[in-house]
């Protein structure tokens, strides 16, 4: 239990390391709401993989733990084909719900909104929640032999439900799409032992939606 415990308190200790600095830094320079959106995905991503560089020449963990290899080409294309209609349906529900989603209060062209939300939101997220949060979880929880033969399917759950509870301030509907698609992405990171399919599949979600926003 003490393993368990040492594990959610590193995972929230990097959450907040990564995401802090980011909001600080925005905050500081008192910036437009449509600038804030990349210069939190930069910094984020940036400290995220400063992060992960440092903890693997530690030699804590490596390259290929992170998700930093080539994937399969099945588990590209199980991206493809299950973000898609996940896409389509969330889409769909939000559209006849009140909740006025992610884009709520900023002020961007369509080009902005692509490339944010289509690009840049799921190569940082993924990096941060799939990369670094989900396997150091995984890593964590399994150094204890009794948890070791599940430890990656703890974590992948454990970063799709903080991946959801982030998502609140939006909407409830909108948290629970977030963990819907934090399963998904957490999944097929951890049966691929790659970030690309997750990132693929996160930014397949995300543009299904703004092509139903636009559309």
């Amino acid at each position: 239990m003490l393993i368990l415990f040492r594990s959610v308190g590193t995972t929230c200790l990097l959450f907040f390391v990564v995401y802090l600095p980011s909001f600080a830094i925005a905050g500081a320079l008192r910036l437009r709401s449509d600038l804030v959106v990349p210069v939190v995905m930069v910094a984020s991503c940036g400290v995220a993989c400063a992060l992960i560089g440092l903890i693997i020449l530690r030699g804590w963990l490596t390259a290929t733990d992170f998700g930093l290899r080539w994937p399969s080409l099945r588990y590209l294309t199980y991206a493809l084909i299950l973000a898609g209609p996940l896409s389509a349906i969330t889409a769909w529900v939000l559209s006849h719900v009140s909740e006025c989603g992610p884009l709520c209060g900023l002020n961007l062209t369509p080009m902005l909104v692509y490339l944010y939300f289509a690009i840049g939101a799921p190569i940082q997220e993924e990096v941060i929640f799939r990369g670094l949060l989900q396997s150091t979880l995984a890593r964590n929880v399994g150094s204890s032999s009794k948890w070791v033969s599940a430890s990656s399917m703890t974590a992948s759950f454990a970063i799709a439900a903080l991946f959801g509870l982030i998502h609140l301030t939006v909407g409830s509907l909108t948290a629970l799409a977030a963990l819907v698609l934090g399963v998904l992405t957490g999944e097929l990171k951890r049966r691929s032992g790659s970030l690309l399919p997750a990132i693929v599949a996160h930014s397949m979600f995300n543009l299904g939606g703004l092509v139903w926003v636009f559309y």
